[in-house]
């Protein structure tokens, strides 16, 4: 092997560090030195320091000495597998955003101590991208994703929430704060808009002009000198406006990470093409220094005093280059920051040729390769982050983000970046950016591609590429707001089955479902069938396999899809009642050597029992990304290790046992007459009992009310023997109703008033205790004797006989044609109030669940 081979390749002989029963930790595969940003300081002596955030598991903040470039502290962002955003307030503390638990840290650089400050905002959002501080109040911002919301920070009030800066965009990817104006400009995509907030009048105004709107986003923000700079993302646009009149002055290109402070008040510097450039906005001159920085542009730009002299310095690329330049002597400088690398998260695993596992880290664009026999790992440099991979003869196939490069690998040959693997497709001037699903056509010797559009566009593709031909033979796009997910090919047939995912490049729900198809591989032009799914909307088909049978199995959002093409009726089978999180993303699913299956749904590992359908689920931890050798053992990764299992090894103890759902203040769990209604938000399945099996029968309407007699396991008992599974982000439970006859307040979880129930109005109760019931959302009503509940009324078709509790005899004939509000149900005692109830009797009366 080559000098220059050795170099990018390091042989890491990790033994099983762990055994768990049956789970075995393989140990990091991937290790690298990844600086996602940084930014300068000092202590409290006025010693020079640089702070430099590194990719890990988990992250890491280094604190480096600009005299001496030695690391003085490193300290672990628990939580986080990277951190975004970095800002050094004018008292030094340092604050840093992470991802993926949208945590806020502080670092003091006099006592080297860090503080975990907790989550910023909402569930659903992961990752903080940038952060500002306003010093006059004493406060930090940030702005975070998925929720394209701004959050601010101080000791006194902690977290406080700003809300969405822009309806419908998902990214609020950058801020700064300009203080004499008490305005904030927020940065979104996608697509791009540039928000200047006026937080005195909580006025919003775009002021990113109209060309530049189809950009995925705003990606840095910097206000100096009286303007404001704003980076575009995935080009080398900076744009200068002028802070006051929001005027477009000028346009730079640019490759750095926004730009410097001002210097001399005014002057600020960035960098383009591998070189500095110093900008003065008074003239729009931009002057070229003596610089350059080895195909690679500035990831921050700092001024500060360095052995008495001002520099301005910062990162040179992600790999841990450093740079400076004496802004006195005008002397350029880099050099190599001693980091120590990091075990960094496995983002995505696969199948090798030989039965090795390769394992691809997050963001890193490193890969490691793990062989089964010597449980050793070849390390590998070169690539980006791998969304999929597929072995086809002796060759690998990549698909890389960004830009959705595919990159082939002959294995028979050593690996040599740039030719092996080489790159065979790149599809970012199509606006892709993840290949995110891919299969191999053996006999034709091709490679089908599906992809996931950049972030501002609407709609994936799926490509051919012939192997023979080397080159693209077949491109199309996939249905509109729509990206491919899954795919697989079964060779017997020569259909390719294609799944789709209902989101976009940004993040936003197409209003069409998730799609499946078959291709015919055999028409010229590839033919596609849809083959409709039941259930009603779908957000994804994450997973899909098939097997000797020629049956397709798949997993959609939170179920098991099998389809047998010769019956053609698809059938889904609930996997758990979560729901589906996450755009990007997918499960697995593939068959053993015993003929089951097994897959993963966001952690979980479950079997499927081909023959009978039965779903097995176990209580591990978490599973992510299967893979298998060739004796059969399953790999999964485990936030930065390898973990191996054997699925023969897995017993009765590992068994996740099944939840059961318990109707709140329901003691029954099944009952002659219905004891709750369902909503249903969205279209349900519907299940019959046959044994102790579950067969779907139909679909039920979405907006609708089901009468519920009872539970079976985590089913509804709708009637007749027929069931629907319990999804709570699909239905919702209620047991009864309260009404008034005077004004009654409805109150917010924190206790203040939200509405008043007018007289004869009906609330849905979804449950209740001794002092509120609950109206839903944790809105409640306070028990009084001015407030009357009731679950439901009853209709006596027949003379029907009235009793006392606490008396064995009756105490009243009631007559046929009369009703009565039923304000409880015990067994088949229907409490009608007064300490009088009915026995239920299906002959002599019709009971109507409210």
């Amino acid at each position: 092997m080559s000098l220059s081979a050795l170099l990018l390749i390091s042989l890491l002989a990790f033994p099983a560090s762990a055994t768990e029963g049956p789970f075995e930790n393989m140990g990091p595969q991937v290790q690298y030195v990844n600086v996602i940003r940084g930014e300068a300081g000092q202590d409290q002596s006025g010693r020079p320091l640089y702070y430099a955030l590194l990719q890990g598991e988990p992250a890491k903040l280094i604190v480096m000495d600009l005299e001496t470039k030695q690391v003085v502290d490193m300290e672990n962002l628990e939580g986080a597998a990277a951190a975004w955003s970095i800002e050094v307030g004018p008292d030094r503390q340092v604050w840093v955003g992470s991802t993926p638990n949208e945590h806020l840290y502080r670092y003091n650089p006099d006592t080297k101590e860090i503080s975990n400050l907790g989550k910023a905002s909402s569930a659903s959002n992961t990752t903080i991208w940038d952060l500002t501080y306003d010093t006059k109040e004493n406060r930090v911002f940030g702005v975070t994703s998925y929720g394209g919301t701004v959050f601010t920070y101080n000791d006194n009030q902690g977290f406080k929430s700003l809300g969405v800066v822009m309806k419908g965009r998902k990214y609020a990817r950058s801020v700064e704060y300009d203080e004499e104006n008490k305005t904030l400009y927020v940065g979104i995509g996608s697509p791009a808009a540039l928000i200047k907030w006026n937080l005195n009048t909580n006025e919003k105004t775009d002021i990113l002009p109209e060309e530049y709107k189809s950009a995925a986003s705003v990606y840095d923000l910097d206000i100096a000198g009286g303007k404001v700079y704003a980076k575009m993302e995935n080009k080398s646009t900076l744009l200068v406006l002028n802070k006051e009149s929001s005027q477009l002055e000028h346009v730079l290109p640019a490759d750095s990470r926004g730009v410097s402070p001002a210097w001399n008040s005014q002057n600020v510097f960035y960098s383009s093409k591998s070189k500095l450039y110093e900008f003065n906005p008074s003239d729009g001159s931009s002057k070229e220094l003596e610089s350059y920085f080895s195909r690679t542009g500035a990831v921050s730009l700092d001024i500060l005093n360095v052995n008495g002299q001002p520099h301005l310095l910062g990162l040179a690329g992600n790999s841990g280059r450093f740079y400076e330049y004496n802004l006195t002597q005008k002397r350029f400088r880099t050099s190599t920051l001693n980091l120590p690398p990091q075990a960094v998260e496995i983002y995505s695993v696969g199948n090798g040729v030989n039965g090795d596992i390769y394992s691809s880290g997050f963001i890193s664009g490193k890969l490691g390769v793990f062989d089964p026999e010597t449980e050793t790992t070849k390390m590998y440099d070169g690539l980006g982050q791998v969304e999929d991979m597929i072995s086809l003869k002796n060759k690998m196939f990549f698909g890389v983000y960004p830009n959705a490069h595919v990159y082939e690998y002959d294995t028979s040959k050593e690996w040599t970046p740039g030719s092996n693997p080489k790159k065979i497709m790149d599809l970012g001037d199509d606006g892709q950016d993840r290949p995110k699903a891919m299969a191999a056509d053996d006999e034709k010797n091709r490679l089908y591609t599906g992809t996931v559009p950049k972030r501002g566009q609407k709609t994936g593709m799926f490509l051919t590429y012939d192997l023979n031909q080397q080159k693209i033979i077949h491109q199309e796009l996939l249905p509109y707001e729509q990206s491919a997910s899954a795919m697989v090919y079964n060779n017997q047939s020569h259909t390719l089955y294609l799944g789709t995912s209902a989101y976009d490049g940004s993040g936003n729900l197409s209003k069409e479902t998730a799609k499946l198809f078959a291709i015919d591989t055999n028409s010229s032009n590839y033919s596609k069938k849809e083959i409709e799914l039941p259930g009603g909307y779908a957000i994804k088909i994450s997973a899909l396999t098939t097997t000797p049978d020629g049956r397709l199995w798949g997993i959609v959002d939170n179920k098991l899809l099998v389809y047998d093409p010769e019956k053609g009726m698809p059938n889904l089978y609930p996997i758990t009642p979560n729901q589906l999180q996450g755009m990007y993303k997918t499960e697995s699913l593939m068959q053993d050597h015993s003929g089951d299956l097994y897959g993963t749904f966001q952690g979980m590992l479950f079997k499927v029992d081909t023959d009978t359908l039965e779903i097995t689920s176990y209580d591990t931890r978490d599973v992510f990304d299967l893979a298998k050798d060739n004796n059969g053992k399953l790999y999964y990764n485990l936030r930065s290790n390898l973990w191996r299992l054997n699925p023969n090894d897995l017993t009765e103890e590992h068994v996740l046992k099944p939840g059961e759902i318990k109707i709140p203040n329901v003691l029954t769990s099944d009952s002659p007459f219905p004891v709750a209604r369902v909503f249903s938000k969205q279209p349900l399945l519907l299940y019959k009992k046959e044994g102790s099996s579950m067969v779907p029968v139909k679909q039920l309407p979405g907006d609708s009310f089901y009468r519920v007699y009872g539970t079976y396991k985590n089913y509804y008992h709708v009637g007749n023997n027929h069931y629907f599974y319990n999804e709570p982000h699909k239905i919702s439970t209620y047991v009864g109703r309260v009404f008034t006859l005077s004004n009654a307040p409805i109150l917010k979880p924190n206790g203040e008033v939200f509405r008043t129930i007018q007289p004869g109005e009906e609330i849905r109760v979804y449950s209740f205790n001794d002092q509120y019931y609950d109206v839903g959302n944790g809105y409640k009503v306070q028990k009084t004797s001015d407030v009357s509940y009731y679950v439901g009324t009853v209709e006596l078709t027949s003379d029907s006989m009235m009793f006392q509790y606490g008396e064995a005899l009756p105490v009243m004939k009631l007559q046929a044609g009369e009703e009565y509000e039923i304000l409880n149900v015990d067994g088949n005692k229907l409490d009608i109030g007064n300490g009088f109830y009915l026995e239920y009797n299906k002959q002599s009366m019709i009971y109507n669940k409210n």
